[in-house]
């Protein structure tokens, strides 16, 4: 009677243990490392074992394994040799069916939900137990150590976290309030920044205003006025050759402190050039070390191609950064479900995103204004249409600035139940 009772405790034991390694499997490999980072800096109780573990996820799952295998086999052991000496051969068949539903119940279910639902506590508690444990089974790590290098030498190596899964824990947090609409887009362009060159948020050649070398102090004055801009591209002869970059209140220090040097090419700055294929937060980054705010971007063939700002740069982070000055025009005018008027720089990957459309892109245009020119073969009158034939979305020029196409309709076609949600 008492071996009987010395195996049920034993049986027992075993049981609880083996919830203990499911439990542990469960809330170790769940937390993720950045949430243990944060126990570490509150320097929660059992959160350096816990790193440790998360630092060997092989050795961890195998510690694990290990631990509740032996305890899993050693209750089945018990049961079955104590149901044969009470039942004989029958006992067998007892044992197996006890232990199965005692070992789902008490050994998988209840402590994996369990640590389901307490994943931290549970994971601060089992770290140091398990961690002890992988200290014991050390020689056998070592073994299994040796056999990964010879297996996985050339295997490489996978981030644990890629920026897709990031962006789905983004997601998440929106659908369940924790991150606001506006953070949410804010996040998602912070990972668009490093793709983002300096040729896609510059003010086009066509944009920029300029002045020559041998305007007057006045005239400046009047474009600085007309703009609202406190820096100016200064060329010399074509436009093509700047020389330097005028700024305001130099201009105005002359007039109010009247000198020798009274002439534009006396104030301007030597102008900072950058191919128009920079990603653009390595360009903030030089733009802050050199302390400059206006950046003369150049393309492949060294043709002035536009300017760039501090301010552009920053937009593609907060969205649009409004002045006094600024004329509140947005790229989309929403007409009705089916009609939309685009500014003709639009590009056509933003025009496709916002619309949830697509229309056709090619490296031999990007903005929409592009497409059409692009389609037709021709600088368009006002008022031609291009009808695409893959989608029937027809593209109507409604405003030319001489050979230049400014504004864009967009008509989509209603006949096949296409429409945006904008």
């Amino acid at each position: 009677m008492i071996e009987y009772s010395f195996a049920l405790i034993i049986f027992l034991v075993c049981l609880l243990l083996s919830g203990f390694f499911s439990g542990s499997e469960v809330a170790l490999i769940s937390i993720n490392p950045a949430k243990v980072r944060t126990l570490v800096e509150q320097k929660k109780t059992g959160s350096q074992a816990l790193e440790h573990l998360k630092a060997d996820p092989d050795r961890l799952l195998i510690t694990i394994l290990i631990g509740n295998n032996l305890v899993n086999i050693a209750a089945a052991s018990i049961a079955t040799a104590v149901a044969i000496a009470i039942w004989g051969q029958i006992g067998i068949g007892i044992a197996t069916f006890v232990t199965t539903i005692m070992m789902l119940t008490f050994g998988e279910i209840l402590p994996k939900t369990y640590a389901t639902r307490s994943t931290e506590r549970v994971a601060l508690m089992v770290s140091r137990p398990i961690l002890w444990l992988s200290y014991l089974l050390y020689p056998l790590f070592w073994v299994i150590d040796a056999g990964k290098r010879i297996f996985s030498r050339n295997r490489e190596v996978k981030p644990t976290v890629t920026e897709d899964e990031i962006k789905q824990w983004i997601d998440v947090g929106e659908e369940e309030g924790t991150i606001e609409e506006e953070e949410h887009e804010m996040l998602y362009r912070v990972f668009a920044f490093s793709d983002t060159r300096a040729k896609e948020v510059m003010t086009p050649r066509a944009d920029v205003v300029m002045i020559n070398r041998k305007s007057s102090l006045e005239d400046s004055i009047n474009i600085f006025n007309e703009t609202g801009f406190t820096r100016l591209p200064v060329y010399e002869e074509q436009i093509d050759n700047i020389i330097g970059i005028l700024n305001v209140k130099d201009v105005f220090g002359v007039i109010y402190s009247p000198g020798p040097n009274d002439e534009i090419p006396d104030l301007v700055y030597e102008p900072y050039f950058v191919p128009e294929s920079k990603e653009i937060d390595d360009l903030l980054r030089d733009m802050q070390k050199s302390k400059i705010h206006l950046a003369i971007v150049v393309n492949e063939y060294g043709t002035f191609a536009g300017v760039v700002t501090v301010e552009d740069i920053l937009e593609e982070l907060v969205g649009e950064i409004m002045d006094e000055f600024d004329e509140e025009e947005p790229d989309i005018q929403k007409i009705n479900d089916w009609v939309y008027v685009i500014d003709a720089r639009a590009w056509v990957e933003r025009v496709n995103e916002d619309l949830t459309i697509s229309l056709p892109t090619s490296e031999s245009y990007e903005t929409i204004g592009g497409l059409i020119i692009d389609q037709l073969g021709h600088i368009p009158d006002k008022g031609e249409v291009v009808t695409l034939p893959e989608s029937g979305i027809r593209l109507m020029v409604m405003k030319m600035n001489d050979r230049r196409i400014e504004n864009i309709k967009l008509i989509l076609p209603m006949d096949t139940g296409i429409h945006t949600n904008r």
